[in-house]
């Protein structure tokens, strides 16, 4: 067996600069709630807790878009707050429709996603200034820099 040196994964720094522009706790935690509420009522839970029928397609009908959304989260960042609007309202319609909200795990799990997905903002914009740029040819709005050897010292009045 010959033994060489190779590393694990060609591209080490990729994933992780792939996850640091997406909000990607938002996005898992969207997505395991949508997934948990469409999977719950396959999984032999008791029938007094989970009732069939019209409250399934119902449930369906919101938990599928629950999960979309955090898929969307995954592959448009930039749409994080419409996402994460989406999702905590869907969490919160997932309560009536969907069996409690996945009993209870399902809409937290939703609401937290969202809450963070809402809040996220990427890396490159929390290290930029918040000035404008100056553009050429125009003077409005501008303050004159000066430094501190510029500047005069206030004159107090003789007595």
């Amino acid at each position: 067996m010959l033994l060489t040196c190779r590393r694990a994964h060609p591209h080490p720094g990729r994933i992780r600069r792939w996850s640091r522009q997406r909000p990607l706790t938002a996005a898992l935690l969207v997505c395991t709630a949508g997934a948990e509420m469409m999977l719950l009522p396959f999984l032999g839970a008791p029938a007094a807790i989970l009732r069939p029928g019209v409250a399934d397609a119902a449930g369906l009908g919101v938990s599928l878009p629950l999960f979309l959304a955090g898929l969307v989260l995954l592959r448009l960042p930039q749409l994080h707050a419409l996402a994460g609007v989406a999702a905590v309202a869907l969490a919160v319609l997932a309560l009536i429709t969907c069996n409690l909200g996945g009993l209870l795990a399902g809409s937290a799990l939703g609401m937290v996603g969202g809450s963070l997905a809402f809040a996220w903002a990427p890396a490159s914009a929390m290290h930029q200034p918040a000035v404008l740029p100056d553009q050429p040819g125009t003077d409005h709005g501008t303050v004159p820099q000066q430094t501190l050897h510029e500047t005069e010292a206030p004159q107090c009045p003789a007595s």
